[in-house]
This record gives structure tokens, C-alpha cells and sequence, in this order.
């Protein structure tokens, strides 16, 4: 759920500043009898549609932020017994084994687990 939150500000962002780069009033507007209300209506449309993509950002964000807090898992697996413990805790109750020493243990060079 990470990388969905983490695409979702990517895809908007990028989506922000394209919507920005494409607004040239000056181009829109060329040949217009009133080229200063033209490219004046344009500037302001842009600038709706900027604020119109951030509010869906945000709220978007919003969203996606709650889903992951919400789903995210409230244990972990054992990897002496596999099986799953309250996160917090420093030692499985069923086997005994620490947590925490296994955290302060120096990697091991072959140890896939460290």
C-alpha cells in the first residue's frame, strides 16, 4: 500500500506541473480581438484547474493514507516457529525467541536472515 500511496503523489504531481507547463495563454489566444481578457480567462482557468488537481491530490492522499494505516499488519511472523506475534513484544511466547538479541546481533556474511 506504500508504493500506491507513493504513486498516487508521483501521478499528481506530475499531472500539476503538465497542466502547468501546457497553459500558454499567449499562443491560445493569438489572434483574438481581446487578447488581454483571452489570455487573462486563460491564466485564471489554469489556475481553477491547478487548484481544482491539488484538492484531488489531497483528499486522494488522504484516502490512500487511511486504507494503509487501517490494513497495515498488527503482528509479525516468528522466524524460529512461525508464528505470529503481537508486534512490541521482544520475545515469542511460544518459542522463546528474543527479538531484540536477534536486532543487536552484527550481520552475519551468508546469513540470508541478518
Amino acid at each position: 500500500m506504500t508504493w500506491v500511496v507513493i504513486a498516487w503523489c508521483v501521478l499528481m504531481a506530475i499531472w500539476i506541473i503538465s497542466g502547468l507547463a501546457a497553459a500558454d495563454s499567449a499562443s491560445n489566444c493569438a489572434g483574438e480581438a481581446y487578447r488581454e481578457a483571452c489570455e487573462a480567462g486563460s491564466d485564471v482557468g489554469t489556475g481553477i484547474g491547478v487548484i481544482a488537481l491539488w484538492f484531488v491530490w489531497f483528499f486522494g492522499f488522504i484516502a490512500l493514507s487511511l486504507i494503509w494505516f487501517m490494513t497495515r499488519p498488527k503482528d509479525r511472523e516468528c522466524p524460529t516457529c512461525g508464528e505470529r506475534v503481537k508486534k512490541g513484544l521482544t520475545a515469542c511466547p511460544a518459542c522463546n525467541h528474543d527479538f531484540a538479541a536477534t536486532a543487536r546481533a552484527p550481520a552475519v556474511e551468508g546469513n540470508p536472515s541478518a
